[in-house]
């Protein structure tokens, strides 16, 4: 068997080497043959809006001839324009893939047009033959070979026209097929479609999703089929769609008129490599030997071929659909999916159990039913069979698939061609879809008092393919390394839960089952509420099955798992005597799922059960509001929270993050005591200066107690110089109410003083009539922009300089009265208040010019250097990134906490209990969507949960001031989608 095995893999490997060291006399350059009808391009307009990757399709053109006797001919020909750099770097290196071992490449023909003329780049391009495998990731070796062509001096707005022509079809396919979409994501000025059918057969034509004109002209022998296409409608394109959907119109050629023909030229390519030899004898035997019963050999034998002959298939010319023997697989040990179906039939022929190679197609899925007959159209093949009344459907190319018949995960494909003689239709695949999935339980031990640790001990029961993917998942990643992914997952519900003992895993042969055990310390379970303390409970596997799409506005169906069946159960004791909850039990039945909830309280342990059971695999984009509604109410109900009543006099006080907080604010609040009680005390004492006019003070203690008071002393003084008119004037205006409005009253005063200064004076010494108009205008727009703004400490800092016109004035008509001195002391309230306002004013202006983290979010050029270079030294955002928009929820240093995006990443750091930075970074194309909690207030933050494409995510934590959270979300939204479209 050893020798067999090493000359096998020489074998391929010369082959290999032999294409290899051909590669260069695969192609020839030679002129277009004089069948091909050569085109001519259209003009029309560049439709710039809907260009994609800068280039511009201009025409489209493929023609095949087929006869008798020579081989099939394939000739194509594209031109494309590049309308920027985007578009150049697009289009200006080609790639065209071929088969050596029965296909040829000739190159017809490679120019750029520029300005009208046609300049050829046959002499002057770079050609070079890669051996690339672009199937290699997944273990297929075809051996085709790639053209790789570098063309020079292309510039914008430069047309590549480009032809080839490739002779030779896969001999496995004794018979022609064909097909071509027609309409595209992307503008496409003219296309052309052309089947020589040189042949007496027939040749059968079908479309799908909409018709289109062909032309028929009747020849000698056959048929010129033609079709003919300008400026066709894009088709939108959208996210989130089921895999088998496809909203192109597309056109198939076909040789083949039914299903049966196509299953007639499969059963012989398998029926010749299904075979009982002794090596497969030996095989069944022990199988047999082992199992009695014929549903444990038929298990036993998918599991041999599962796991004893790995997965690596050499596809080479006919290879890529004839099947390798049974014996000769057995002996290799490897294969790909028709390899290792034959081997299992044959096994399973052996034990005298009947069963069939069956063609399916991984990416039509159900769609496959739509589509005309042709052999073409299958990539994969697995095992089916009848035992019990039932069909079975078995994947041999499965791996870490445990469990009985019965408990078999069945793979479901939509439809299958079950390859046996006159098998005339598709047959549905209709594997069982009740088996629950995932069920969870959640068991939380409550202590007593709040302080204390809560235990959580969670068990997940995987089965059918989450069983599988669990088990592939522990084989790549290992056991220390899930238990850490699941305890970071954990820590978005509770910061402060610690492992208590290691994860363990145990496998149930009998129902494939896989069991997952995790055992935590959770120390901050409660966490406060207005009401006391609150824990709240999820059942989050089925919050994450229903989940909201990137585009609610759509013409396109949302992808729904299905089958998806769900059970969790939460249990939460509490050592604490004296809980209640009422037994509660509701439903949400609708077209898309059943969910069912119960509660349930018994002496002192609350038992919440769930059941999700989702009841199609799409939802249809006229329901997707419906869907959207009945989500909402089942993300409420899949919520369970439980409230804590702390009184009074059971807590010790506030707790220590809280102390700061209080110690502040009683600080503020005495210190606002004193000053009033001292005004009132030194207004009762107040000197009365009959030769005072107005209310005269010093210009720096204007400008000075109006900053430390953020304002309020411009009120003040507003006031005191209203009443002294009240009183000159013995008028009835409000001192008060003009002083609180002191803005709007700035120009009445200035009039005043004005007819003050005309009276004394004879002219006007206060300032221009027209200045004042203008300062007043001013110093509204001022207010209106700054008050509510990032600047508004900047604007206090600026509005008290406005008022010294008018300030000048009073000081100067008092020149030498002892109101002046009197008013522009610094008394001991007057100093405590600057004090106290100090701090706010200083932290104002350093968060204005961000030095420090602002309450809102900032984009990313007014940072200070700094501030990103620490960022890309820490490796929070890669060195050549910008950042573009940037928020700290941090109250002092930026250093310990922020997010926020650049061009092409999201990003968000943190500085855990160790003082450790911890941080988050995604490109956008890895990122699947985001879910947007946002503030209620200005004063609240808003949440932004950040989805990548494997469920995982992460939180953004921006502030809502002025509503830059919503143009943040646009901007994240709008990069998702351009990343989406490509």
């Amino acid at each position: 068997m050893k020798w067999t095995q090493l000359a096998t893999s020489m074998f391929y490997a010369f082959l290999l080497m032999i294409s290899f060291l051909s590669a260069s006399q695969e192609y020839q350059i030679q002129p277009a043959e004089d069948w091909i009808e050569q085109r001519t391009l259209i003009t029309t307009e560049i439709p710039t809006n809907k260009i994609a990757d800068g280039t511009y399709y201009l025409l489209l053109d493929t023609q095949i001839k087929v006869t008798e006797q020579q081989p099939s001919q394939r000739y194509t020909r594209t031109v494309m324009q590049a309308v920027n750099q985007s578009g150049i770097d697009y289009i200006s290196q080609l790639n065209i893939d071929f088969d050596p071992s029965y296909q040829t490449l000739e190159l017809n023909g490679l120019g750029i047009i520029r300005d009208g003329q046609y300049i050829d780049k046959l002499a002057s391009a770079q050609f070079k033959v890669l051996q690339r495998e672009t199937d290699l990731a997944n273990r297929i070796y075809n051996g085709s070979l790639t053209l790789n062509i570098i063309v020079d001096d292309m510039r914008t707005m430069d047309k590549l026209d480009y032809s080839y022509t490739i002779t030779g079809r896969n001999p496995i396919y004794q018979h022609f097929a064909a097909s071509r979409t027609l309409n595209w994501s992307v503008p496409v000025a003219q296309q052309f479609m052309r089947v020589l059918w040189q042949k007496d057969a027939p040749l059968y034509i079908n479309t799908v999703n909409g018709e289109v004109d062909i032309t028929d002209t009747p020849l000698e022998l056959g048929h010129d089929y033609q079709i003919s296409l300008q400026n066709q409608p894009t088709v939108a394109s959208s996210n989130q769609v089921p895999h088998w959907y496809s909203p192109y119109k597309q056109v198939f050629f076909s040789e083949l008129k039914s299903w049966q023909d196509v299953a007639n030229w499969a059963v012989p390519l398998y029926e010749s490599a299904i075979e009982v030899t002794p090596s497969i004898t030996q095989v069944a035997d022990e199988i047999a030997l082992n199992n009695p019963a014929i549903a444990d050999r038929i298990a036993a034998a998918l599991k041999f071929s599962q796991d004893e002959v790995r997965y690596l298939g050499l596809e080479m010319g006919t290879n890529s659909h004839q099947p390798t023997s049974a014996s000769e697989t057995l002996a290799l040990r490897y294969g790909d999916c028709k390899d290792k179906t034959v081997l299992l039939i044959s096994l399973l022929k052996a034990m005298d159990i009947k069963a069939y190679p069956a063609l399916v197609n991984t990416d039509e899925g159900k769609r496959l039913i739509e589509l005309p007959a042709s052999a073409r159209v299958f990539n994969h093949v697995i095992v089916t069979l009848e035992y019990a009344e039932q069909r079975y459907w078995l994947d041999p190319t499965i791996n870490y698939q445990t469990g009985t018949l019965a408990h078999l995960a069945q793979p479901n494909y939509g439809y299958a061609l079950i390859v046996k003689p006159s098998e005339s239709r598709l047959t549905a695949m209709t594997p069982p879809v009740d088996a629950v999935a995932i069920k969870s339980y959640d068991n939380y031990t409550i202590a007593v008092e709040p302080e204390q640790a809560a235990t959580f001990q969670t068990r997940y029961i995987y089965s059918q393919f989450e069983a599988i993917n669990r088990r592939s998942s522990l084989a790549r990643n290992g056991l220390d390394q899930i238990a850490k992914d699941y305890h970071e997952y954990y820590q978005g519900y509770f910061q402060g839960i610690t492992i208590d003992k290691p994860m363990t895993v145990t496998e149930s042969t009998n129902n494939g089952e896989f069991l997952s055990d995790e055992f935590y310390l959770i120390n901050d379970f409660w966490q406060p509420d207005d009401e006391g303390l609150r824990a709240d409970f999820y059942a989050s596997d089925i919050q994450n099955s229903v989940y909201e799409p990137d585009q609610i506005n759509r013409t396109a169906p949302l992808y729904f798992k299905y089958p998806n069946n769900i059970e969790t159960v939460i249990k939460v004791k509490f050592l604490e005597p004296n809980w209640h909850f009422d037994n509660e039990q509701s439903e949400i039945d609708n077209a898309f799922f059943n969910f069912k909830k119960t509660t349930h309280f018994v002496e002192d342990t609350l038992t919440l059960n769930f059941s999700f059971n989702a009841k199609q695999d799409h939802i249809p984009a006229a329901q997707i509001k419906l869907y959207l509604s009945e989500r909402a109410k089942l993300i409420d109900d899949t919520q369970f929270g439980i409230v804590k009543y702390v009184s009074a006099d059971t807590t010790d006080g506030f707790a220590l993050e809280d102390d700061w907080i209080i110690l502040v604010l009683l600080v503020y609040l005495l210190a606002m005591l004193f000053f009033i009680v001292a005004w009132r005390i030194e207004s009762a004492k107040h000197p009365t200066f009959s030769d005072a006019q107005f209310y005269p003070v010093t210009n720096a203690k204007f400008i000075l107690y109006s900053i430390l008071t953020l304002g309020l002393f411009i009120n003040y003084w507003s006031y005191r110089n209203w009443r002294a008119i009240k009183i000159q004037q013995n008028s009835h205006i409000m001192p008060i109410a003009r002083g609180i409005f002191a803005l709007f009253f700035f120009y009445s005063l200035f009039l005043e003083l004005l007819a003050h200064s005309q009276e004394h004076h004879k002219k006007n010494k206060v300032m221009p009539n027209a200045l004042a108009l203008i300062i007043w205008l001013l110093l509204m727009v001022l207010t209106a922009t700054t008050r509510f703004s990032a600047y508004a400490t900047i604007g206090l800092c600026i509005i008290p300089f406005i008022w010294l016109p008018m300030v000048n004035y009073i000081q100067h008509i008092n020149h030498s009265s002892e109101a002046l001195t009197y008013n522009s002391k610094w008394r001991v309230r007057n100093i405590i208040i600057s004090i106290i306002w100090a701090p706010i004013l200083f932290l104002g202006l350093l968060q204005e010019s961000y030095l420090i983290p602002s309450t809102s979010i900032v984009k990313g050029d007014k940072l200070w250097p700094y501030q990103v270079q620490f960022m890309k030294r820490q490796q929070l955002i890669p060195l050549d990134e910008a950042i573009l928009y940037f928020y700290s929820d941090a109250f002092i240093d930026f250093r310990s906490d922020g997010n926020g995006i650049t061009d092409n990443y999201i990003f968000s750091y943190w500085q855990n209990e160790q003082g450790q930075i911890e941080s988050n970074l995604k490109h956008f194309k890895d990122i699947t969507s985001i879910e947007v909690t946002y503030g209620k207030t200005q004063l609240d933050n808003t949440l932004i949960k950040v989805i990548d494409q494997q469920g995982e995510h992460f939180l953004l934590i921006v502030g809502s001031e002025g509503k830059a959270d919503a143009e943040l979300v646009k901007r994240i939204n709008r990069r998702l989608d351009s990343n989406n479209q490509r």
